[in-house]
């Protein structure tokens, strides 16, 4: 009996259900691919890690606290690759966590001048009693690490790390491994301290219960090298893709002789596109408007602005008895799926692919058409392509822009001044300089200053000032991300983007001085060592938003609430928490005066704990 429909639409999958850890496991290491990016998104991932279990897990997003000590103790563990000027404009809540986060985020840039576009998660569990094997999962995604509400797909794959070697993982350890050198070869940040064990357990891991009904899982990786991959060919294919161009699809359809052999599914704006004689070789359907809204993605060209449309990417295929599943991130176009020649760009992009009997995976009409799927889809009527106006000419103009400042490597200054941090920008190594088109201005700005406005950028860009001053900020208020602001004159179209630099300079205390900008206070310090010691303990230690520090310290050691018992809890696991807290309390010194606004009694109390704690996991 057929498995049921892999492409239903009730089948839902939450984007941070992909970092809950499986029974009696714990998160260890995550290394993460996206074309697209926006910093809120990315928080939500360490605060869904650290507090697993959390009931008001929503609530926790809203707290800049709870923000601060997910961050923080997620430093170092997981690394995201996303494609180079592709991060959203910051708000201002998110700015100055972000500057926690900064080893985390790396931009990258394909090969081929294309566009890197995989998304994907590797992630590694640890367990928590010897004994048990290390475990993984692997999600390949067709969506990015923003907050859109795409219709898109996922693969979600758990295995265990065994003795032998799984050859079929080869090109996601390749992908992997070529992350740090895609990043900006004059800024390039060091690999990630994990990745190389990541990538030895990610060698001989062996995925379980794979989904569908399959048999078999593989991979592949377009653009990194000479090889391209295609779905094989077979008797009936179904293409599930928002964006298409003529060349991709005159190839996926050569070998199936009548339009009925071959159906696909695609955005009628970019269907107008295609010619007739290429469309004729295709059943065509297209996602009804009403079904719901999508975001951004990467056209042919790699210029597209935000659109609305079809998000998921899946190429099915019958071949004989089997069926065989593609999913992942390419999009039936050129750059996606055919080989660069003369100058062509081509894509980074991962596909995993699923095969089994029809008799357990089902077929096409099975599958993707099944009555859940179909009810959203309604028959292509081709219609003249929208004529370009100075609009979306100009939004051309500044795409174009966009890609190449954001190849520029870049360096934040800074310089330690009585009245805070100076910061001045300049462009690392020779680089030629860029030109202006006419009516264009561009403005930048660091992220954690809200003059939205910011500062003229073009004397820097086009290289007649080899630096420029972009703001004086207190110490907690130092990132090296960039928020970036082109505009045309004529029109009044805008595009905002972040852009990571390199920082020059950067004075010491910088992380403390964040934790002290979010800690200021008793009350503050009091509601952290609650989150941190949250899963030791029963409930909350806050009763009272205007609980004195009178209150916090009389409720030491009263009954379930109490803060001695998960502390004493935490000695004796021999957790990281106690580490976390003597780092705590030594960041929340100010460096000049040696002050701090950690209570004394809890700081007495404290001394009885310190002697038996020194890094983290472990006791005197």
């Amino acid at each position: 009996m057929p498995a049921e429909p892999a492409f239903h639409p009730e089948n839902r999958q939450l984007y941070t259900a992909l970092m809950r850890a499986p029974d009696q496991y714990q998160f260890d290491n995550a290394v993460a691919t996206t074309y697209s990016l926006d910093f809120e998104t990315a928080l939500t991932i360490p605060i869904t890690i650290v507090f697993r279990d959390a009931e008001n897990r929503d609530e926790m997003l809203r707290s800049p606290l709870a923000l601060l000590q997910s961050v923080e103790r997620m430093a170092g563990r997981m690394a995201i690759y996303c494609d180079r000027g592709r991060i959203k404009e910051a708000r201002p809540n998110a700015a100055r966590l972000m500057a926690l986060y900064e080893k985390t985020i790396i931009e990258v840039s394909a090969p081929g001048s294309g566009a890197f576009h995989p998304k994907l998660w590797c992630i590694r569990f640890k367990p928590e009693h010897g004994g048990q094997p290390t475990r993984m999962r692997l999600a390949v995604l067709s969506r990015n690490l923003t907050n859109d509400k795409c219709w898109d797909l996922a693969l979600c794959l758990d295995g265990k790390v065994q003795e032998h070697t799984n050859d079929a993982n080869e090109p996601i350890v390749q992908l992997l491994r070529a992350l740090p050198g895609l990043a900006n070869s004059a800024t390039r940040p060091a690999a990630p301290k994990f990745l190389l064990s990541l990538l030895r357990d990610l060698e001989r891991c062996t995925w379980e219960d794979l989904p569908a009904g399959a048999t078999r899982v593989s991979f592949a990786v377009n653009g990194l090298n000479s090889s391209t991959w295609s779905p094989q060919k077979g008797d009936r294919l179904a293409i599930l893709s928002p964006f298409v161009s003529g060349d991709a699809l005159a190839r996926l359809s050569q070998g199936y002789d009548q339009p009925s052999a071959c159906q696909l599914v695609a955005r009628a704006e970019e269907l107008d596109r295609i010619k007739p004689d290429v469309r004729k070789h295709f059943e065509i359907q297209t996602l009804d408007e009403r079904a719901t809204r999508y975001e951004e993605e990467d056209r042919d060209d790699s210029e597209a602005a935000d659109l609305e449309g079809l998000h998921a990417k899946a190429y099915i295929v019958e071949r004989g008895s089997r069926l065989h599943i593609h999913l992942g991130s390419a999009n039936a176009t050129t750059a996606a799926l055919v080989p660069a020649r003369g100058g062509r760009t081509q894509n980074v992009e991962v596909m995993a692919t699923l095969d089994g009997p029809k008799s357990r995976m089902g077929s096409i009409a099975d599958t993707l058409f099944s009555e859940g799927f179909h009810r959203l889809l309604t028959p292509y009527v081709p219609s003249a392509p929208a004529e370009q106006d100075a609009a979306a000419v100009a939004e051309k103009v500044l795409e174009k822009l966009r890609i190449k400042i954001a190849a520029l490597p870049l360096d934040l200054h800074c310089t330690q001044l009585a009245e805070g941090v100076g910061l001045e920008l300049a462009v690392a190594g020779n680089t030629a300089p860029i030109e202006i088109p006419p009516g264009v201005k561009c403005f930048i700005r660091p992220i954690t200053v809200a003059n939205e406005q910011g500062y003229d950028a073009a004397p820097l860009l086009s290289g007649t000032a080899p630096r420029i001053a972009v703001s004086t900020v207190p110490l907690s208020d130092v990132t090296r991300w960039l928020g970036m602001r082109l505009r045309d004159a004529e029109t009044g179209v805008e595009i905002a983007f972040t852009l990571g630099a390199r920082l020059v300079g950067l004075p010491e205390g910088r992380d403390a001085a964040v934790l002290r900008a979010h800690i200021a206070n008793v009350e503050n310090f009091f509601r952290y060592l609650s989150m941190l010691l949250g899963s030791l303990g029963e409930g909350s230690f806050l009763e009272s938003d205007k609980a004195g520090e009178g209150q916090w310290l009389r409720r030491l050691g009263q009954g379930g609430n109490a803060l001695l018992e998960p502390m004493v809890r935490a000695l004796a696991l021999a957790g990281d928490e106690l580490a976390e807290i003597d780092q705590l309390i030594e960041h929340l010194k100010d460096p000049e005066t040696g002050k701090s606004i950690v209570p004394e009694d809890f700081l007495k109390l404290w001394a009885s704990f310190a002697p038996l704690v020194t890094t983290k996991g472990t006791r005197k």
